[in-house]
């Protein structure tokens, strides 16, 4: 009895750690999928994210869920920043997106990665610090589940939920869809290509840095200048285990992935969990290259 309770307790924990993990990947699944560019620095941004909920809890007492969309709005103008600043000079006028242009903004986010982790050490130092959020817990029998996790893995599920509402029901998602597939397509809609590819990359920033914020409830002693180095490998794995432009694949690649690492770590240790969590890349890449969501 006792393995059946912990391995419900597991797979609950999983799942609410797998819906933060999916907010955390999906800004990275939104540029990815529109843009075709692989955001290098992406784990920084979750770091820049986390940092924003810790001092906005500091200084004006507000709870990670809270600051989540006030890192959203600082996330939409870092994220058009970023677009004009690393992206547009080499994607403007291009129909597809070459090699040369792949090499160039690879090597462009992942210069921007080392300059923010290393501006971080210097700004915050490297003792990590955390948001002191416990709103209490909520009890299933023999189950008690955090209160935080909870509200925080059902913000994670209506971000998704909204981002798939505005790209599906909008015009403007409609054609920020029509960009993703094909550029000229956006221009015979009579859309600037350069304005649809900046929106998207702003939205896929808000995204990352809301979900910072909301990864705090699960670290309340680990926000640090490096934590990117752990976060943006995970947001990786979920969006190809998911497929990259398929917004409910954020939400299935994470849950995935939770589960997994959580329920491993019953058993192992979460060095093992990780790996595991990792491992699961080679066959996904095998046997199901465009990610298991069909």
């Amino acid at each position: 009895m006792v393995a059946v309770e912990l391995i419900v307790r597991d797979l609950a924990f999983g799942l609410m750690l797998g819906c933060v993990f999916s907010v955390v990947a999906h800004g990275l699944n939104i540029i990815w999928g529109v843009v075709k560019v692989v955001n290098i620095a992406h784990g920084e941004f979750i770091m820049l994210g986390a940092y924003g909920a810790y001092f906005l809890n500091l200084f004006a007492g507000i709870t990670p869920l809270e600051s989540a969309p006030v890192n959203a709005v600082i996330g939409l103008l870092v994220g058009y920043a970023f677009y004009y600043a690393f992206l547009h000079r080499e994607l403007r006028n291009k129909q597809t997106i070459t090699l040369q242009s792949e090499m160039v903004t690879l090597a462009a986010t992942f210069g921007l990665s080392l300059f923010i982790s290393n501006l971080a050490i210097i700004l915050f130092t490297g003792n990590p610090v955390g948001v002191n959020y416990n709103p209490g817990t909520l009890q299933f029998g023999y189950l008690h589940v955090p209160l935080a996790a909870l509200y925080v893995a059902i913000v994670s599920i209506l971000i998704i939920a909204g981002t798939w509402l505005f790209l599906e029901k909008t015009f403007i998602g409609s054609t920020i869809r029509a960009y993703s597939q094909d550029v000229t397509a956006t221009e015979l809609v009579g859309a600037n290509p350069a304005t649809v590819a900046s929106l998207a990359t702003a939205l896929g920033f808000a995204v990352t840095m809301a979900g910072g914020a909301l990864l705090t409830v699960w670290v309340p002693v680990g926000i640090n200048p490096l934590m990117g180095a752990l976060y943006a490998p995970i947001s990786f794995v979920i969006v190809v285990l998911g497929g990259p432009g398929k917004m409910w694949g954020s939400l299935v690649g994470g849950l995935t992935l939770g589960v997994l690492i959580d329920l491993v770590q019953a058993f192992a240790t979460a060095q093992i969990a990780y790996a595991a969590a990792f491992l699961i890349l080679i066959p996904v890449l095998v046997f199901r290259p465009g990610g298991i969501l069909k």
